[in-house]
């Protein structure tokens, strides 16, 4: 089995993503969180952008330190495209739901929901080379939203952060990203068959 240290990371989607938020929040958050009122006005850019801006300093500091220590730890090696269209898949999906099933949400910034998705995702992609270390990521991320869920979980970062956690973003990262590996592994599946037939 090919070992997971054998790859190197690819930084590249880091070195464009980080500067990008960085960018965004000097310019201002207000012109690009999530606002229900103004998504409602046809503001739709927010949908998207909401995930790449934060509350805070802090806030993007931890969500960028979180996408460093993903891309450290399972190495995917995915080019830049496929990066940007699961982030991009993730963003609308999670803003959606939150509209759907969490009117009470009218406000929203950060990157924490996506990077819950990519988490799950490049475990996944870890796991034929690294399955201990897959599982364990995957067994962590899944532990994490589910203690949220059930208000098992004592640590408030949005004390840290100075803002209230939209927990559920969390956990629609993870279904999001749960329906992306599935779509891709029928579509893997569907590609091989038409292959053999060939």
């Amino acid at each position: 089995m090919e070992h997971r240290f054998l790859h190197s990371p690819d930084w590249r989607f880091v070195a464009m993503m980080i500067p990008l938020m960085t960018l965004l929040q000097a310019v201002g958050p207000e012109h690009f969180r999530y606002q229900q009122n103004l998504v409602a006005q046809g503001q739709w850019w927010r949908i998207i952008s909401a995930h790449w801006v934060h509350v805070g300093w802090l806030h993007l500091l931890l969500n960028g330190l979180g996408l460093v220590i993903c891309v450290s730890l399972t190495s995917p090696g995915w080019p830049p495209a496929r990066w940007l269209l699961c982030c991009v898949i993730m963003a609308v999906g999670i803003s959606l739901l939150l509209t759907l099933y969490n009117p009470e949400v009218v406000d929203y910034a950060g990157l924490s929901g996506v990077l819950f998705g990519l988490y799950m995702l490049t475990a996944l992609d870890l796991y034929s080379r690294d399955r201990l270390i897959a599982v364990l990521i995957i067994a962590a991320i899944v532990t994490k939203v589910a203690m949220e869920q059930f208000n098992f979980y004592d640590f408030n970062s949005g004390e840290l952060i100075g803002a209230r956690v939209i927990v559920d973003a969390h956990l629609y990262g993870l279904l999001m990203a749960i329906a992306i590996a599935l779509a891709w592994a029928t579509y893997t599946m569907n590609q091989c068959q038409t292959r053999q037939s060939d």
